[in-house]
């Protein structure tokens, strides 16, 4: 039905375009090439874990300084943080900047970024459920890139974090 008299009719046309601008847009969505803005979404998921790695490594500093928990078990976890943070700073693509800017509007983060602020001495207790909220967040941030090597460091750095909450709620 797509001739009438021996011509292609109006519909088959606008049909056809249709059809081909949809393949086109779809080649095009390959890679993190194409993404238009500066950050790709992988490495937004990546800078949200660095910022969160930040904020546990200064809570358990304060936690160590206040003497709020087995000292030896405390400066062991903190270690295995300061080395995830290194492992993502890593990550980051070729000559993006460590630490960019904060963005002030930012909110509304994971539940280890919402805690307690940096700084504020927490007891082995309050380690626990942010060691415990944090595994949570890493399945979502790991199912969240498209990078296989980024999903599994994240999912890596989530079972460590669930290996803390279970050391810390034998402390």
């Amino acid at each position: 039905m797509g001739q009438v008299n021996g011509c292609v009719s109006r519909r088959t046309v606008l049909g056809a375009a249709v059809a081909g601008a949809a393949v086109a847009g779809l080649a095009g969505c390959g890679g993190a090439e194409w993404y238009p803005a500066d950050v790709t979404p992988d490495e937004y998921v990546l800078r949200s874990v660095i910022r969160e790695k930040e904020r546990t490594v200064a809570l358990y500093e304060a936690a160590i300084a206040d003497g709020a928990g087995p000292a030896d078990l405390l400066e062991r976890l903190l270690e295995h943080h300061l080395t995830h943070a290194d492992a993502l700073v890593e990550s980051l693509p070729e000559g993006a900047s460590p630490t960019p800017p904060a963005d002030p509007a930012e909110g509304g983060g994971t539940p280890a970024q919402d805690g307690p602020a940096p700084g504020e001495a927490l007891d082995a207790a309050g380690l626990r459920l942010l060691e415990s909220a944090a595994t949570s967040a890493r399945l979502d941030q790991a199912a969240a890139v498209s990078d296989p090597g980024l999903a599994q460091l994240i999912s890596g750095i989530g079972a460590c974090e669930a290996g803390h909450a279970y050391l810390l709620a034998r402390a």
